[in-house]
């Protein structure tokens, strides 16, 4: 019994000595790792916000230059049918989407969800105000059309895609 006793006396020190060592160097190592981590995150910040905010920045002007207002502006309807407008417009849309179309890696689902509703409703506004004129038509009576079919909608998507981007901005800061 009494060797059981003297193995006890140096086992049992010696297992709370590993033990508290153990749980220490454990501590350390989980510290330093999240230290790195939060050193990552800080390098990385500094790096993704410039290009988020250029992000945000190239899409309030995607926005804003598929507005019909810019848009009707930038594409001059004149000696066009409204067919050929109608064309034009569509495929400036198309350009101005597919050359920010890299840009939703840097905002969330949702914002760039709007975007695209915004871009397909107006093509919408666009297709149904072809429709509802002559093709051959002068393309300015078609741009009346959109001008009206765009402010007799509801929901400005334009806008409210712009109140989303900035709302997504805000949360940045």
């Amino acid at each position: 019994m009494s060797a059981i006793w003297e193995i006890l006396k140096i086992t049992i020190p010696a297992l709370l000595v590993f033990l508290t060592a153990y749980l220490i160097f454990r501590d350390m190592l989980e510290n330093g790792q999240k230290q790195r981590e939060l050193e990552f995150r800080i390098t990385n910040s500094k790096q993704v916000t410039p290009l988020r905010l250029q992000a945000y920045e190239r899409l309030a002007l995607l926005l804003e230059r598929i507005s019909p207002q810019s848009l009707l502006i930038r594409v001059p309807p004149h000696d066009l049918t409204a067919s050929d407008f109608h064309q034009q417009l569509l495929s400036q849309i198309r350009q101005e989407f597919e050359h920010n179309l890299s840009q939703q890696i840097y905002v969330s689902p949702i914002l760039w969800e709007t975007i695209r509703g915004a871009r397909e409703n107006l093509v919408s506004i666009i297709n149904k105000s072809a429709e509802e004129i002559d093709r051959e038509a002068p393309a300015l009576l078609l741009s009346k059309k959109i001008i009206e079919n765009f402010i007799d909608e509801e929901n400005q998507v334009i806008v409210i895609a712009m109140n989303e981007l900035k709302r997504e901005i805000g949360k940045l800061f």
